[in-house]
């Protein structure tokens, strides 16, 4: 019998220094049946260098955009052109363990119905070097280590309060999987918009224990850095949360996560000069939520250039 066919997408962009580790970490996998398709977003340094060592194998593809579309087209251009039965993305700065296809492969043959699976990571440093402290502390923040391995029937409250799910570490069902819900709406927080997505559907999910992927800590990456895409991104996908009367059971927590972007968003917004826009922002964010630094940053805006100064010399 013929194993189904799995498409690994690795959107990148100006991440030579790490592709070429992330791309042995995807040809390395002990499931044969992948295919790799490489995205690159019109990446300006060595990126079409590190892929001619690997487009000679026939289950690389290099995708390459003449312009920058951003992660939301980028990511949607590779569900478009993929093969596989299965899909997941692989970060260009990250790296797959050799078993993960083939272990969250296992339970999407076995149970038709799973519209996922997801397992844990690792965290590494800058030079690939895993970080188990810091490991054990992320599974905690995520409460990871609070779910139970097996099929999952009501995960909405995992996906989108606890954020357990990482996108990164996740074989998704491509059959199920509509391009629509790559919403160019939800920006840089697409990867929860996904899940937004696929918690609607109400399926089930399938949790593996096992760490099976490495994230990797660099001061360029997502998770070191909150932009403006990232906070709009949220603040849509929150308040499309918020309309939503079949997820009224998250509303409480989802409200202060919108209050929470709002006020991330107000402070952006004050720091590059734009009052206006910064107060209506953080207005918004203390009718959720009340708390201090919403109130400062509130004052700071009402202070003309001399806040925008002030707000620059604050983390």
């Amino acid at each position: 019998m013929t194993p189904p066919l799995v498409s690994i997408l690795i959107p990148t962009y100006n991440r030579a220094v790490y592709l070429r580790e992330c791309l042995h970490s995807a040809l390395a996998q002990s499931y044969d049946a992948i295919e790799i398709l490489i995205l690159d977003d019109a990446s300006t340094d060595n990126t079409p260098g590190v892929v001619k060592d690997f487009v000679d194998d026939p289950r690389v593809r290099y995708i390459r955009h003449e312009q920058n579309v951003g992660i939301v087209k980028n990511w949607r251009a590779g569900i478009e052109a993929c093969s596989g039965d299965y899909f997941c993305f692989l970060h260009d700065d990250d790296t797959f363990e050799p078993t993960f296809i083939e272990k969250l492969v296992q339970p999407m043959i076995m149970d038709s119905s799973l519209i996922f699976t997801f397992c844990d990571h690792w965290l590494m440093d800058t030079e690939g070097k895993r970080l188990p402290i810091e490991t054990d502390s992320a599974s905690r923040a995520f409460k990871r280590n609070l779910l139970f391995q097996g099929r999952m029937e009501d995960w909405a409250f995992a996906a989108l309060v606890d954020q357990s799910m990482p996108v990164g570490a996740t074989l998704f069902r491509r059959s199920i999987i509509e391009l629509d819900f790559i919403d160019p709406r939800a920006r840089d927080a697409i990867d929860i918009w996904l899940f937004y997505e696929c918690a609607r559907l109400n399926l089930p999910v399938y949790y593996l224990q096992d760490r099976l992927m490495n994230y990797r800590l660099h001061p360029g990456g997502m998770s070191q850095k909150v932009n403006p895409s990232m906070e709009e991104g949220h603040i849509f996908r929150c308040t499309q949360v918020l309309a939503d009367e079949h997820m009224s059971f998250l509303h409480r927590h989802i409200r202060l996560q919108l209050a929470a972007a709002l006020g991330r968003n107000g402070f952006f917004l004050l720091k590059n000069g734009d009052h206006r826009s910064a107060r209506l922002s953080l207005r918004r964010s203390m009718a959720l939520n009340r708390s201090n630094r919403t109130y400062l940053t509130y004052a700071l805006a009402c202070g003309g250039a001399l806040g925008t100064k002030v707000a620059k010399t604050i983390q």
